[in-house]
C-alpha cells in the first residue's frame, strides 16, 4: 500500500461510536471495532494519506512510526478487502 494513498469509506459505511464502543457500520451489518482500530478509522477522511494516518497514531499511541504503519496498512487493507475503505491516490479529485 503506498503512504500517499487516501483512505475514504466505502458507499454505505460509517464509523459511529457509542457508550459501548467504536463500530463500523457497514451495508451488511456492523463490525465492532477495538480502540486502536477506531482511532484509525476516527482519521479517515479521504484527505489524510496512510503515511499521516499513520505518523498520528504513532504519537497518540506511542510506538514506533514503523509499527503504527504496518497495522495501519494492515487494518485498510483488510477494509479495503471487503470495500468497507477505498484508497484514492494522489491524482483522484
Amino acid at each position: 500500500m503506498s503512504g500517499t494513498q487516501r483512505p475514504a469509506f466505502g458507499k454505505g459505511v460509517r464509523l459511529r461510536h457509542e457508550t459501548a464502543g467504536a463500530m463500523l457500520l457497514v451495508p451488511e451489518g456492523t463490525l465492532a471495532l477495538n480502540a486502536t482500530a477506531a482511532a484509525a478509522l476516527d482519521l479517515v477522511d479521504g484527505r489524510r494519506c496512510v503515511e499521516e494516518i499513520a505518523a498520528l497514531l504513532a504519537t497518540e499511541f506511542d510506538v514506533a512510526p514503523e509499527r503504527a504503519r504496518e497495522e495501519v496498512d494492515a487494518l485498510l487493507a483488510r477494509l479495503a478487502e471487503r470495500r468497507f475503505v477505498v484508497m484514492q491516490s494522489e491524482t483522484d479529485a
